[in-house]
C-alpha cells in the first residue's frame, strides 16, 4: 500500500500548495484543475434554535470562544455569531426571529449513520492534534453534560461522535496516518458501493481504538 496524502505533514513540508500552484497536479479523471487554490475554509454558517444555548455548548464542551455577534447583514431580524474553532477557523451560527424546527431525515439526518437529502448538512468534524487531545476533548464533552460516543477506530483516524443542542451531528477526529492507495478508489465516481462486499463492525472498531490507546496513550497526561 502506498501513502498518497498526509494532510498536515504534507502541508508543512510544502508538498500541498496554498494559493497559486504550478498546475502540474491535474484534476481527477481528466478534470481541469484551477491554478488558484483556497487557503482552507473561513467559516461555515449553520442555523440554530437558540444562540445563547448554542454558544454555551461550544464554549463549554469544545473550548471555543465567541468572537463576534451582530445583526445579520441583509437578513432583517436575524442574529449572526462567530466562534473561534482553532487553527484560524471559525464556526458561525444564525438565529432567525421565529426559528422553524427542522425535520429529521428531511432537514438533516436522524442519525449520523443515515442518509440525508441533497443540500443538507450531514455532519461536521473538528480536528484534534493527536490522540491525547482527542481523549481530553471527549472527557470535556462528557463533563459539560453531553452524551458522546466511545472512541472509534477508522484505521487512518480515530473519532468520537456527539450532537450539539440543535441536533447537528458533530465529530472530533485525529489523523493517525496518511491516506493510502487503498483509500483512493476513483471508480466510485461512476459506480455505487458494492453492499455485498461492504464491511463495518462498530463494536470491533471501538475495541480496536481501546487497544490502540492502551499501547499509545499516556493516560497520566489526561
Amino acid at each position: 500500500m502506498k501513502d498518497i496524502w498526509n494532510r498536515d505533514e504534507d502541508f508543512r513540508r510544502g508538498l500541498t500548495a496554498e494559493g497559486e500552484h504550478k498546475g502540474v497536479d491535474g484534476g481527477t479523471g481528466g478534470n481541469r484543475r484551477g491554478k488558484v487554490l483556497t487557503a482552507g475554509y473561513h467559516h461555515i454558517a449553520l442555523v440554530c434554535k437558540n444562540m445563547k444555548e448554542t454558544v454555551k455548548f461550544y464554549e463549554e464542551a469544545l473550548g471555543m470562544k465567541l468572537r463576534a455577534i451582530y445583526p445579520m447583514h441583509g437578513v432583517p431580524g436575524a442574529k449572526h455569531c462567530f466562534l473561534e474553532a482553532g487553527n484560524g477557523a471559525e464556526i458561525s451560527f444564525v438565529e432567525f426571529p421565529e426559528p422553524r424546527e427542522g425535520i429529521p431525515g428531511v432537514s438533516y439526518p436522524a442519525k449520523n449513520n443515515e442518509d440525508s437529502p441533497i443540500g443538507t448538512h450531514h455532519h461536521m468534524a473538528y480536528k484534534a492534534d493527536n490522540l491525547e487531545h482527542l481523549y481530553k476533548l471527549r472527557e470535556q464533552i462528557k463533563a459539560a453534560g453531553f452524551p458522546v460516543s466511545k472512541v472509534i477506530d477508522h484505521d487512518f483516524l480515530h473519532s468520537v461522535y456527539f450532537e450539539d443542542p440543535n441536533g447537528f451531528h458533530l465529530e472530533v477526529t485525529t489523523t493517525l496516518r496518511p491516506y493510502r492507495s487503498t483509500e483512493y478508489d476513483v471508480t466510485l465516481l461512476d459506480n455505487k458501493v458494492d453492499l455485498d462486499s461492504y464491511e463495518w463492525d462498530e463494536a470491533k472498531a471501538i475495541e480496536s481504538a481501546r487497544k490502540y490507546a492502551e499501547q499509545n496513550l499516556d493516560r497520566s497526561k489526561l
